[in-house]
C-alpha cells in the first residue's frame, strides 16, 4: 500500500534549522530513509500514479500531492541544504518504523534518533540529527549516557539541550555518572558546542534563544590545541547556560567572540562550572548585558574569568580559584561614549590563583562597581609569592573604580608547603581614579599598596592591615587615611590629633573664623632661622633681621618683649627674600623685641 504525502505545509516539515516551516519556491525534493546517508527512495508517484524519482515544489513552496513507496509512512526530505527534515504521509499517523519519536516533535530524545550513550560508540551525527530537527522552542533530550563526538555540534536557535545530571568537580572514591558528552581524542574542531550566528549558519532570523542546561562537558580525550568547551561569534543573542560543567578542554570553558564585527550579546549563566581547562575558564570579548551567577572557575591554564568590555553587566556570587593566571580579570577597551555604562561585581571570592585575585586594567570612562568582594591566597606565582601580585590589584585603569567592602587572606599551599601570599592585599599603580571605602587587608608584605602615581587614590576610614603569616601576624589597624580631593564632613570633624603637610584654608567670612575655644588654648609657631616669629635685641636702637620668608607684603608686628636702656617708638622696613629690620626711635633704646610676620589673605 502506498500513502499519500505533501499538499499543504501542515502535512511535511522542510526547514532550515532555525525553526521556519518553509521550502524555496521550486526547490527539488530527494527522500531518503535516514537522516543522514541511508538509501535513496525512488520509487515514487505523482498523483497521477506516474513513476518519479523526486519532487518539486511549486512557486508558493508547496510540495505537490505525491505517493511513496509501499509501506512507507515517513521519509526524510533533502531539498540541497545542511541538514534533512522529516516527512509523514498525512493520510496515517500511525507512523513507522522509520520515524522519529511519535508525533511529538518538541521533545526529541537523542537515543530516537541513533544517539547510543555507551562512552564508545560515536553518537556525533545522531545527536546532531535531533538538534536539527527541533522546532524552536523544543527541547533535544540526553539520558544518562556518555556521548563520544568527533566534531561540534551545533545548537539552533530556540532549542535547548538539556542532559540529566552535570557533574562538578571529580571526588576521590566516586565514580562520576555516565551523563555527559566526551569528544573523542580524533575530534576535530574548535569547540564542543557552537552556536553560529546568522552569517555563519545560514539562518533567516537573527540567532538566538539557545540553551544549554544540565549537560557536562568532558574533554579528557582531546589532544589538539584550543579546542573550546561552547564557543560563539557574532550576533548571538539571549543565551543560557544552566546547571553546565565544561572541564578538561584544551581551550577555554566558555568563549565568545566577534565574528564581522558583531559580538554576542545577552547571555545569562547560572551554575556554570569551568574546572582545568588549558585557557581561560570563561572569556567573554565585548559581551554586553551578562549575568554571570554562581559561577565557578578552577585550576584553568591562564584567568578563571577573561572579561574585556562587558558593558551593563553583573558577576554575582562568583567564584575563581586555583587558576594558573588572574582569577578575574577585567580588561579592553570599556569606550568613552554613552555605552550601557561599566559592570557590577558582588558577593564573588578569589582563592590561590597564580597572579592577582582580581586584576583591572581596563581602559575607557564607564565605571566597575566592586562590593563584598573577598580574596585568599593569591599571587601563588607557581608557590613562590611574591611578583608583585594583590588580592585586588589595579594598574594603569582608566575607568573609575569603586569598592565596597573587601578582605584578603593570605595562605600557602592546602598541604602546607610553598611561600605564604599574596605580596600585597590591595594594590595601585598607575589609575585615573579608584576609591576603597572599607576592608581588611592582610599579606605577605603589605596590606595597602599605593605606587604612587596614581591621579587619585582615595583610602576609606575604616580600611584595617596585617602583613606576615596567619599564624604570626603584625597589626597594623590604625594606618593613615589618605584623602586626596576635597573631604566635605557635615557637623564636627572631632580630631584626638592632627598633622598637617598641607595650606589650611579658613573661608568663613566671620570675625572668630578660628575659634580656640578652650581656657588656655594658644597657637605656637615654631621659631629658628628664617622662621615666622622670634625676638631679636636692639643694638644702638636698631637690629636687622636675616630672614628669607619676607615677602614686600608681610606684616610685622611688634612688641617690646623685654625692656633695655631708653625706650623708644618702633618702625620696620623690609627687604624681600632677604630681611627687616626694626628701628626705635631712641638710639639708646636696648630693648629685646618680639616679632611675628603675616601674610595677607
Amino acid at each position: 500500500m502506498r500513502y499519500e504525502f505533501g499538499r499543504g505545509i501542515a502535512d511535511y516539515v522542510v526547514r532550515p534549522t532555525d525553526g521556519l516551516w518553509s521550502v524555496a519556491p521550486g526547490a527539488v525534493l530527494t527522500f531518503w530513509s535516514a537522516a543522514d546517508g541511508g538509501t535513496q527512495y525512488t520509487d515514487l508517484q505523482d498523483a497521477l500514479s506516474t513513476p518519479i524519482t523526486q519532487v518539486t515544489a511549486d512557486d508558493q513552496g508547496l510540495v505537490p500531492t505525491f505517493y511513496g513507496p509501499d509501506g512507507v509512512v515517513g521519509m526524510w526530505a533533502d531539498a540541497g541544504g545542511v541538514s534533512r527534515a522529516w516527512m509523514e504521509a498525512h493520510t496515517t499517523g500511525t507512523g513507522g518504523t522509520d520515524a522519529p519519536p511519535g508525533s511529538v516533535r518538541d521533545w526529541l530524545n537523542v537515543r530516537d534518533y541513533g544517539a547510543v550513550g555507551d562512552n564508545v560508540t560515536d553518537d556525533t551525527v545522531a545527536i546532531q540529527a535531533a538538534l536539527n530537527n527541533c522546532v524552536m522552542g523544543g527541547i533535544v533530550y540526553l539520558p544518562v549516557g556518555g556521548y563520544r563526538t568527533s566534531a561540534p555540534l551545533t545548537i539552533p536557535p530556540g532549542v535547548t539541550l538539556q542532559g540529566t545530571h552535570s557533574n562538578l568537580m571529580a571526588v576521590p572514591g566516586l565514580t562520576d555518572p555516565q551523563c555527559y558528552i566526551k569528544p573523542l581524542a580524533s575530534f576535530v574542531g574548535d569547540a564542543v558546542i557552537s552556536f553560529l550566528d546568522e552569517i555563519d549558519g545560514g539562518y533567516a532570523t537573527i540567532s538566538a534563544e539557545h540553551r544549554i542546561v544540565s549537560v557536562m562537558i568532558d574533554g579528557a580525550d582531546v589532544t589538539a590545541p584550543g579546542v573550546d568547551g561552547v564557543r560563539a561569534a557574532g550576533n548571538i543573542q539571549n543565551v543560557q547556560l544552566r546547571d553546565v560543567t565544561v572541564r578538561r578542554v584544551t581551550g577555554a570553558g566558555v568563549h565568545t567572540e566577534a565574528n564581522e564585527g558583531k559580538f554576542p550579546y545577552s547571555w545569562r549563566l547560572q551554575r556554570v562550572m569551568v574546572d582545568n581547562t588549558g585557557w581561560h575558564g570563561m572569556a567573554f570579548e565585548v559581551m554586553t548585558d551578562i549575568t554571570l551567577m554562581d559561577c565557578q572557575a578552577i585550576g584553568c591554564g591562564a584567568s578563571g574569568f577573561e572579561i574585556a568590555n562587558a558593558a551593563n553587566s553583573h558577576m554575582l556570587g562568583c567564584r575563581a580559584e586555583w587558576n594558573v593566571g588572574n582569577g578575574i580579570h577585567i580588561t579592553g577597551d570599556w569606550a568613552v561614549g554613552t555605552g550601557s555604562g561599566g559592570m557590577l561585581i558582588g558577593g564573588c571570592s578569589t582563592d590561590r590563583n597564580g597572579a592577582n585575585g582580581v586584576l583591572v586594567d581596563a581602559t575607557g570612562n564607564p565605571p566597575i562597581q566592586i562590593e563584598n568582594l573577598h580574596v585568599r591566597r593569591d599571587g601563588r606565582n607557581n608557590g613562590a609569592g611574591g611578583g608583585g601580585y594583590a588580592g585586588l590589584a589595579c594598574d594603569g585603569a582608566t575607568v573609575p573604580v569603586l569598592v565596597g567592602m573587601v578582605t584578603c587572606y593570605p595562605g600557602v599551599d592546602d598541604d602546607g608547603t610553598q611561600t605564604n601570599s599574596p605580596e600585597f592585599g590591595a594594590r595601585f599603580t598607575g589609575c585615573t581614579y579608584v576609591s576603597v571605602d572599607s576592608g581588611f587587608l592582610h599579606a605577605a608584605t603589605a596590606g595597602w599598596s599605593d605606587a604612587g602615581d596614581n591621579t587619585i587614590l582615595r583610602r576609606g576610614l575604616n580600611i584595617a592591615e596585617r602583613t606576615g603569616p596567619t599564624n604570626a601576624p603584625v597589626d597594623a589597624f590604625a594606618p593613615p587615611t589618605d584623602v586626596a580631593g576635597n573631604l566635605n564632613v557635615g557637623g564636627y570633624a572631632a580630631l584626638a590629633s592632627g598633622q598637617s603637610a598641607g595650606q589650611w584654608n579658613i573661608w568663613a567670612g566671620q570675625a572668630k573664623a578660628l575659634n580656640l575655644g578652650g581656657a588656655g588654648g594658644g597657637i605656637a609657631i615654631a621659631e629658628g632661622a628664617n622662621a615666622r616669629m622670634g625676638v631679636s635685641t636692639l643694638a644702638a636702637g636698631t637690629v636687622t633681621v636675616a630672614n628669607t620668608s619676607v615677602t614686600a607684603n608681610t606684616r610685622v608686628a611688634t612688641f617690646r618683649q623685654a625692656a633695655g636702656g631708653t625706650l623708644g617708638h618702633l618702625s620696620t622696613t623690609k627687604v624681600a627674600g632677604t630681611s627687616f629690620t626694626i628701628t626705635s626711635s631712641s638710639n639708646a633704646d636696648t630693648s629685646v623685641v618680639g616679632w611675628v610676620l603675616y601674610e595677607p589673605a
